[in-house]
């Protein structure tokens, strides 16, 4: 096998590879006709995109193989992005990508029926057609993974945001009622939002209302005074209410002193000692 013969295989290749793009067009309409709805980037991008790719498959055969993997590498990454932002899924992706094999064999299809190159030329430019496509499979996955654990962590962070929401009851008075469990994430999510809010809302006093928590360690009670610590620091009263007997026990237990008045039976009775009053209208 010569060095020829690599040349002429990849300069064909390169010089047809919007025809060829054209064929695996074709062939994606063929195989994938249950998902070619779906597909809802341009003609004229794709087209580009996938003429590319199998230039790239070309030059690999007479240029220096490290730029043509760099050159891939960038391929793949502008293409994952780019079905991202169309909402095409990585399955879609992958079967998409793997059709190129296809195509290629029809040139290699071509040149066996003419007897130019031995079976052994085309299986060890088939190997290195292999790398390049398996590149493409793994630089695809990790954009499309790294998307998706970043829409999981977004929405992870909004679901933490709604499961603490802080309401503002009157000028310089505001409300956190917490709910369920509270773990060492829940009670530093708690700490955050609450020192943002504070400051948002330029908030006096704020109640903390922990009537319906149902678990908490002596690690998370000790997060609780250090809120109640940071806050008193920036100016703002905290107080907390509904602390059930369970809860009591542990922050006992942990020899915590919350001051007094920090300290009140429910909301009701919070909001009533700084002043509010339940109006009946009749």
């Amino acid at each position: 096998m010569s060095k020829e013969e690599f040349e002429f295989i990849g300069k064909k290749i390169f010089k047809n590879r919007v025809e060829l793009a054209r064929l695996l067009n074709r062939n994606i309409l063929e195989f994938t006709k249950e998902h070619s709805e779906k597909f809802t980037i341009p003609e004229s991008e794709y087209l580009n995109y996938r003429s590319q790719l199998i230039g790239y498959l070309g030059e690999a055969l007479y240029k220096n193989e490290e730029e043509v993997f760099k050159s891939v590498g960038k391929w793949a990454k502008d293409v994952a992005d780019l079905t991202i932002r169309y909402g095409i899924s990585l399955t879609q992706v992958l079967r998409v990508i793997s059709l190129f094999r296809l195509v290629i064999w029809e040139i290699f299809t071509e040149e066996l029926e003419q007897n130019r190159f031995s079976c052994k030329t085309i299986v060890e430019i088939a190997s290195r057609f292999d790398k390049l496509i398996d590149s493409v499979f793994r630089i695809t996955g990790e954009v499309h993974e790294r998307h998706y654990n970043g829409q999981m962590k977004s929405a992870f962070t909004e679901l933490e945001e709604l499961s603490v929401p802080v309401v503002s009851i009157s000028s310089g008075i505001a409300v956190l009622a917490v709910r369920g469990s509270v773990d060492y994430e829940r009670a530093h999510r708690i700490m955050e939002i609450s020192l943002n809010e504070a400051t948002r809302l330029n908030l006096n006093f704020f109640i903390m209302d922990l009537s319906g928590v149902s678990n908490m360690d002596s690690v998370v009670a000790n997060s609780l005074f250090q809120i109640v610590k940071t806050l008193r620091l920036i100016g703002v009263e905290i107080i907390i209410t509904g602390v059930r007997p369970s809860i009591a026990h542990v922050i006992n237990r942990t020899g915590i002193n919350f001051n007094p008045t920090e300290i009140n039976s429910s909301v009701e009775n919070a909001l009533s000692d700084l002043g509010f009053k339940q109006v009946s209208i009749i």
